[in-house]
C-alpha cells in the first residue's frame, strides 16, 4: 500500500506516475462522457419550444429537458465516482481498476449527489456575493470546497458532512489548499487550451482532445485524492478508508 505524501510537489509528482501506471482511470471518463455526448444529441433538438410553431408541444420540451438534466446528473455522478474511487485505489496500492470504480459507486453515489445539492446551494450564494466581494466569494468557493467529493467517496462521508470536512481541511490547512487549488486552475485552464486547439484537427481532433480531458481530469483527481489523504487526519476524526 502506497501512504500518501507529506508534501505537495510529491502529491503531483506521485500523482503523474500513478496517472501513467493506471491509464486505466480515463477510460470510464471516455465511455460515459460519450453516451452522455450521445443521448444529448438526440434530446436537445426537443428541448426546445416556440410558441405557435407547432414543432413541439411545450410539455413534450419540458420533457425533454428535465430528461436531458438527469441524464447529465447521472453522467456526472457516475463518472465523478468511478474516477475518484479509482483514484483512492491507486494511491492506497498503487494499482486500480474499473471494479474500484464499481463499487465506489454502488457505495458512494448517494453522498455524492447529496453533495451537489449542498455545492449548488453553496454556489448560489457565492455567485449571490460575487459582485459586492468583486469575485472572492466564487474564489472561496472553489477554495474550500475542494476535498468535497474525495471526503464523500474515498471517506464515505455523508454529502454535507464531506462538505464540512473540506472545509475544515482548507481552514486548517491553508499553505498546501492553496497551493493545489492554483496549480489544479493553472492545469484546467492549460488543458482546455490545448483541447480547445486539437478540435481543428479534422477527424481525429475531437478524439485526441476528448482523451487529453480526461488525462487532465483524472491527474487533477488524482491530486486532490492524494492531498485529502494526506491531510484528512487535520480534522481530527479521520474517515474510513476505500
Amino acid at each position: 500500500m502506497q501512504s500518501p505524501p507529506q508534501n505537495v510537489e510529491s502529491t503531483f509528482s506521485r500523482s503523474w506516475d500513478l496517472l501513467m501506471k493506471n491509464g486505466i482511470i480515463i477510460v470510464p471518463g471516455l465511455v460515459i462522457g460519450l453516451v452522455v455526448g450521445v443521448i444529448d444529441y438526440f434530446l436537445a433538438p426537443h428541448t426546445e419550444y416556440v410558441a405557435g410553431l407547432g414543432m413541439t408541444t411545450w410539455w413534450a420540451a419540458a420533457t425533454a429537458s428535465v430528461l436531458l438534466i438527469l441524464v447529465n446528473l447521472a453522467g456526472f455522478i457516475l463518472a465523478q465516482c468511478y474516477m475518484t474511487g479509482m483514484a483512492g485505489a491507486a494511491w492506497q496500492r498503487g494499482t486500480t481498476d474499473l471494479s474500484d470504480g464499481t463499487r465506489a459507486f454502488e457505495r458512494d453515489a448517494a453522498n455524492v449527489f447529496i453533495s451537489l445539492i449542498g455545492l449548488f446551494i453553496a454556489l448560489v450564494i457565492a455567485a449571490i456575493l460575487a459582485l459586492p466581494t468583486l469575485g472572492i466569494s466564487a474564489l472561496l468557493y472553489f477554495y474550500f470546497f475542494i476535498y468535497t467529493f474525495p471526503a464523500a467517496i474515498i471517506g464515505e462521508r455523508p454529502g454535507f458532512a464531506a462538505m464540512g470536512d473540506s472545509f475544515r481541511i482548507a481552514a486548517r490547512r491553508v499553505a498546501p489548499t492553496l497551493i493545489v487549488t492554483i496549480m489544479i486552475a493553472v492545469i484546467i485552464f492549460a488543458g482546455r487550451i490545448i483541447g480547445g486547439m486539437l478540435h481543428f484537427i479534422p477527424l481525429i481532433g475531437p478524439i485526441i482532445a476528448a482523451v487529453v480531458v480526461q488525462l487532465v481530469l483524472a491527474y487533477v483527481t488524482l491530486v486532490v485524492v492524494g492531498e485529502y489523504m494526506a491531510l484528512r487526519d487535520t480534522i481530527g476524526k479521520p474517515p474510513t478508508a476505500v
